[in-house]
């Protein structure tokens, strides 16, 4: 399978306003589960190391690029001078394309499995078939054309949104996904006979199914199961909708791993959040990407751990505290309220209730470091930059401004050394 792989450039198309978002920005750089939309179909498309990946570009191309070079290598670009529709979209493209195969796939909808698209793509090959178009059940209304099939249950045609009346719109209940899978050669030929839609004026790339069951070309579906976590968004709701979905998507796939997640529906996080084994996460807790916690570790309720942060193992995070670019060893305790910013934390260190770094100076974010099992009184407040020698004490209610030695007791505002520490 593998090999196939090698014969199949990823077209992903992102040219489109995104009208129905109401929204300034750029509909594909809308977060979802804190990265961008067009940040799902590119991962999946890299997990399965096609040949090639090409991205049509059109509307504020050059955020939408730049957005895309964050985070990924290597990907071509093609563009949609005139935003004229889907058909053009992928027309634009087929001059980057020198494999047999296109998985063509628009940036606002998206299976969450690779294993979809091994199957869909395995099932294109072994049928020899021109046009292979991804689809799943959904009998609620949806902004999703539809699959109308003939007498023989083969695939006539794909009918917009549109197009619908409420009649059609409850008996056709197979969907298109958005996501497609041609052979390069058809798809060449005959996309340039798609015309215009009467109302919308526009190039539908849905058209071409028509076009291939008039020159009798191979033309199926393949259907994903119920349980295959899938979202599309047009809109604001449905982005919403699709928030639900890769998260829960993504809390199933860390509870099969060993990580205890006690209330998923109030536990917020993203596809760069990563726990170890045997870590339980309360309720209310936000993760947000590029966050590791280690394992045998617990968070929450209500803690909030942003984007840099790394718990180590058999540490605690309790409630309503709030840690950004900040660096825990192995069992640190923190276990009621306070702010971490930009603090590298040693192992051992117990953090008392309310302590604050004051990290921010109004001109850049300073460093604090707290040597392994040093104990921080609660209502600290520390100043950075500064750094807390190893086995130190801090009185409750010290304001830290200065550097404190190790196995030493400073209290105070501003702190100052009450003594030295033994036997610890």
């Amino acid at each position: 399978m593998s090999k196939s792989f090698k014969l199949i450039t990823g077209v992903v198309l992102a040219a489109g306003k995104g009208v129905r978002m109401n929204s300034q920005l750029p509909k594909v750089l809308h977060k979802l589960c804190g990265l961008p939309l067009i940040y799902y179909p590119l991962s999946l498309l890299s997990s399965l190391h096609l040949k090639n990946i090409v991205v049509v570009l059109g509307h504020r191309k050059e955020e939408v690029k730049e957005e895309i070079a964050k985070e990924f290598k290597g990907v071509n670009f093609a563009y949609q001078r005139v935003l004229n529709g889907s058909a053009k979209a992928l027309e634009s493209a087929l001059r980057y394309v020198d494999t047999p195969y296109l998985l063509v796939m628009c940036a606002d909808s998206s299976f969450l499995d690779k294993k979809v698209f091994q199957k869909a793509i395995s099932f294109h090959i072994s049928e020899r078939n021109v046009c292979t178009v991804l689809s799943r059940e959904s009998p609620s209304p949806s902004s999703l054309g539809r699959i109308v099939r003939d007498s023989r249950d083969e695939i006539l045609e794909i009918r917009e949104e549109v197009d619908l009346d409420r009649k059609n719109t409850l008996s056709l209940k197979e969907v298109n996904t958005g996501i497609y899978i041609f052979n390069r050669e058809e798809l060449s030929k005959e996309i340039k006979k798609i015309n215009p839609h009467p109302k919308k004026k526009e190039y539908f790339l849905t058209d071409i199914i028509g076009i291939f069951r008039k020159k009798n070309y191979k033309v199926k579906a393949f259907k994903a199961g119920e349980r295959e976590a899938f979202y599309s968004v047009n809109s604001l709701k449905d982005l919403i909708e699709a928030e639900k979905v890769v998260r829960t998507y993504l809390i199933e796939a860390l509870i099969d791993k060993g990580v205890r997640i006690l209330d998923p529906q109030t536990t917020f996080l993203g596809p760069k959040t990563f726990i170890g084994k045997n870590s339980i996460i309360y309720p209310f807790t936000f993760l947000e990407n590029n966050v590791k916690i280690g394992n045998s570790c617990g968070v929450g309720p209500f803690v909030h751990l942003r984007e840099g942060t790394v718990i180590g193992d058999n540490s605690y995070i309790g409630n309503f505290a709030e840690l950004v670019r900040t660096r825990l060893s192995s069992g640190v305790k923190m276990k009621h309220f306070g702010y971490l910013g930009d603090a590298e934390v040693g192992s051992k260190v117990n953090i008392g209730a309310g302590v604050v770094t004051a990290n921010f100076d109004g001109k850049k974010k300073n460093k604090t470091k707290i040597s392994n099992s040093a104990f921080i009184g609660s209502d600290t407040i520390i100043v950075a930059p500064v750094k807390i020698g190893k086995s130190a004490f801090t009185g409750a209610g010290s304001v830290i401004t200065k550097d404190v030695r190790g196995k030493t007791l400073v209290v105070g505002v501003p702190a100052k050394k009450v003594r030295e520490v033994k036997n610890v």
